[in-house]
């Protein structure tokens, strides 16, 4: 999917939202060549060691930790800069590197060409947590196979209903 970035104002948009305007809606620049049709600042998403930004980190009490969090889009690899190394941060949109950085992916290998990183949130991979069904609360105590042996080799068939469950609720005693 292409995209459209403004030189003036480096604001972005898909081909296929402006490929009709003239101008930037946002700072009222051309967006084309003097041509008028020409796409000469369309960049291809597809575009090869394309990396995010997910977090910028800021401490108060230890600037020098302040840091930005990016990611590798190919290989999902980590990697966090400096604040220093930026000439614009715009939280949850982009981040502008300055002139004379190159961004290098760690993992991969690929060098991040643009100077403009965009914010994309990164997928987390946490299962959500199980809750108990009567009063909504997380802490929740598994019960445990030994357990249910042991009922079983006690209670016969009439364990059946305790042996069925796996989760016990910490908070009101329900077994589901």
């Amino acid at each position: 999917m292409a995209k459209i970035v403004c030189e003036n104002c480096n604001t972005s948009f898909l081909y296929s939202a402006v490929k009709n305007i003239v101008t930037c809606p946002v700072c009222g620049e051309s967006l084309w060549d003097n041509e008028g049709a020409g796409n000469n600042n369309v960049q291809e998403e597809s575009e090869d060691g394309l990396m995010y930004f997910d977090e910028i980190m800021i401490f108060k009490d230890e600037p020098e930790y302040n840091n930005v969090c990016v990611y590798c889009d190919e290989c999902g690899n980590d990697n966090s800069l400096e604040v220093d190394k930026f000439d614009k941060l715009v939280d949850k949109e982009y981040v502008i590197l300055k002139e004379d950085i190159t961004l290098t992916c760690r993992g991969c290998g690929k060098e991040h060409k643009p100077r403009k990183i965009l914010y994309k949130r990164k997928d987390s991979y946490a299962p959500p947590l199980p809750r108990c069904p009567l009063c909504n609360s997380a802490m929740l105590k598994k019960i445990k196979t030994s357990s249910k042996v042991l009922a079983a080799a006690t209670l016969g068939a009439f364990a059946l209903p305790y042996n069925s469950k796996t989760f016990e609720c910490k908070n009101c005693g329900y077994r589901f």
